[in-house]
This record gives structure tokens, C-alpha cells and sequence, in this order.
């Protein structure tokens, strides 16, 4: 029994002096890392985790002779660039609209930055159809979903320099996007 005490005793003594010395025992816990703040687009309807705070922009845009206002909210570290693009739409796609206007949204991504659609695919996303792409374009790659909430248009996006680089902003940003 008293060797037990005198073992602890000199753990604790030991781990006194590593932190004396600017050292950590193994049994010490490291201050987490905070969790980054979703950013809350109360006026487009989301929130989410940008890898900075996005800069905001606006739009005026014609879409089959509809005037609209596109909003832009974009962050960009050294590797990647994120983005959400929202759109209010006067009325919600129903039915074969809601597909045909995933892929028309897809391929006016690629027409916009003179890009191929290398590829496409459909997907469920907060409940909603959704369409994922991925769009090659000069020095870049863009990873894509776009989807509907409503009468309400979104376009994730993640943009790098190429095919194999690594998105972890955008997946970050799909993993904690919500709409309020």
C-alpha cells in the first residue's frame, strides 16, 4: 500500500516539474481546439461552416425573362474556395421541373466558366433531390450540388486547382449547411 502512494506521489511530482519546465506528462489533457461558429445567412436561409467568414455579394440575373437577385457568400484559404449561391425563385419547381432544373443548373455552371462536366449525379439532401457534379474548367475544378428548399435555389460549391486535390472545406461546409 505505500509503495502505491509513494509511485503517485512521484507521478505528481514529475508532472509538477515537466509544467515547470514548459513540458506535459502523458496524462495531461490538451486545451481543445473551439469549434468553428457556423456562419447564419439569415437573409438567404442557412447556416453553415465557411473555413473563414465568407465576403457577401448580390446579383441582378435574368432567367427565362425573370429578373432575380442571385446572393453570393464566399471564403477562401490557400487550397480551396467555398461558396453558397442562393436564389429566391417566384414559385417552387414541381415535378419534372425539379430534375430538369438540376441539370440545367449544372450545366450553367460549366457554360460559366467554360467548363466541362466531367461528372453528375443525383442525390437527397436535407430531404430535397439534389444534383452533385464535379466541373473542370481552365486551372480549375469545381464540386457542385445544387438543390431546392421550396421556391428557395442553393448552389454549394468548391473550387481548387485539381482533380485530386483535397476538398475538406467544402465537405465541411456540406456536412454543417442548414436551412433556418
Amino acid at each position: 500500500m505505500s509503495i502505491s502512494i509513494r509511485l503517485e506521489g512521484g507521478a505528481l511530482a514529475a508532472a509538477i516539474g515537466l509544467t515547470a519546465c514548459g513540458g506535459t506528462s502523458s496524462g495531461s489533457a490538451a486545451t481543445p481546439t473551439p469549434e468553428p461558429t457556423p456562419y447564419v445567412a439569415t437573409d438567404s436561409g442557412f447556416s453553415a461552416i465557411f473555413p473563414a467568414t465568407p465576403a457577401r455579394s448580390t446579383q441582378a440575373i435574368n432567367q427565362a425573362g425573370i429578373n432575380a437577385t442571385l446572393t453570393l457568400y464566399q471564403a477562401t484559404t490557400n487550397a480551396e474556395q467555398v461558396a453558397v449561391a442562393f436564389e429566391q425563385l417566384p414559385v417552387a419547381p414541381q415535378g419534372d421541373a425539379i430534375q430538369a432544373s438540376l441539370d440545367g443548373g449544372v450545366v450553367g455552371s460549366a457554360k460559366n466558366v467554360n467548363g466541362t462536366v466531367v461528372s453528375k449525379s443525383n442525390a437527397q439532401f436535407l430531404g430535397q433531390p439534389a444534383e452533385d457534379a464535379v466541373i473542370q474548367a481552365q486551372a480549375s475544378v469545381i464540386r457542385e450540388r445544387i438543390f431546392f428548399n421550396g421556391s428557395k435555389l442553393y448552389v454549394l460549391e468548391g473550387i481548387t486547382s485539381s482533380m485530386d486535390a483535397k476538398h475538406s472545406a467544402y465537405d465541411k461546409l456540406l456536412a454543417t449547411f442548414k436551412t433556418i
